[in-house]
This record gives structure tokens, sequence and C-alpha cells, in this order.
């Protein structure tokens, strides 16, 4: 496997990942947690960087959250494709491999999140929790990892010359 097709292939599952968990979270969060609009959501994101200044930015820092959120997706995309290549059985059980990343990615994301992040507590709720862990194995882990396994696995056909 060449190193351009691996990180074509880390790049393509990360935001397939990333996407889905942000459309998840757009659509359903206001539902989930009250006063949440979808500009707040992705506005969570900037405030990693940002702090409350984030949610003063309007759509600017909705927009910078959202590029930071892909940013990240192609980064656990790019660890995942890493290990597939390496770990036969990620290739060979992708759903249980993505499973198994999307609580992992949650977990550690969360913890590096609230490390130096003062705006929110990290679980208010059991039910929040499992919303939250549902979104980044179901929109995110699982994608990425099948995304990824089968870009890996995709045999690529060399275009003929032109006539």
């Amino acid at each position: 496997m060449n190193a351009t097709r691996a990180a074509l292939t880390a790049v393509v599952a990360g935001l397939c990942g990333a996407i889905l968990l942000d459309l998840y979270l757009v659509v359903t969060e206001p539902f989930v947690v009250r006063h949440v609009t979808p500009m707040l959501v992705m506005q969570w994101d900037a405030s990693n960087l940002l702090g409350m200044a984030a949610y003063r930015g309007g759509w600017l820092t909705a927009a910078a959250g959202t590029l930071l959120h892909f940013c990240v997706g192609i980064v656990w995309g790019g660890l995942f494709v890493l290990a597939a290549l390496r770990i036969r059985w990620l290739m060979e059980h992708a759903l249980t491999a993505g499973i198994i990343l999307g609580i992992v990615a949650m977990t550690i994301m969360r913890a590096v999140i609230h490390l130096g992040h003062a705006v929110v507590r990290p679980f208010p709720s059991l039910w929040l929790f499992l919303y939250i862990l549902a979104g980044h194995v179901i929109f995110f882990g699982i994608p990425v990892a099948l995304v990824a396994t089968n870009l890996l696995r995709a045999k690529i056909v060399p275009r003929q010359g032109r006539a």
C-alpha cells in the first residue's frame, strides 16, 4: 500500500465519520439538550480552542468548530488506517473494530477536552453519556472503520492509455 493511497483513505474515512457525527448532533441534540441550537453544537467544538469567545462569534466560530471537527475526524481516520494496515484483525472485523474505535475516540476526546476545557461538565447525566456514546459508535467509529477497510481492500484498476 502506498502512502498516498493510505493518506487519502484516512481523509475520506475520517471526513465520512465527522460529517455523519456532525449531522447526528446538529439534528438530534436540540431535542436532547434544552436551548441547544445547531449553531451552538458547532460552536462547542470551536470553544475547545477559543473558550467562551466561541459562543459570541456567530456562524464564523460555528464554521471554525466544524472545520476543527473535520480535522480531528481525519486524524482518527489516519490512526485507524495505520492500525488496520498493521493489525489484520481490524480489517477482518471492521464492524467490531468500528465499535471499539467509537468508544476509544469518545473516551480520549472527552478526556482531552475536559482536561483543558472549563465550559462544560464531562457528562451531566447518564442519558447524555449514552447519547454521546451512541453517536460516536454508530455515526463515527463504525462508518470510519467500514469506509477505511473497504477502501484499503479495493483493487485499483490502472487507467488505460488514451487512444
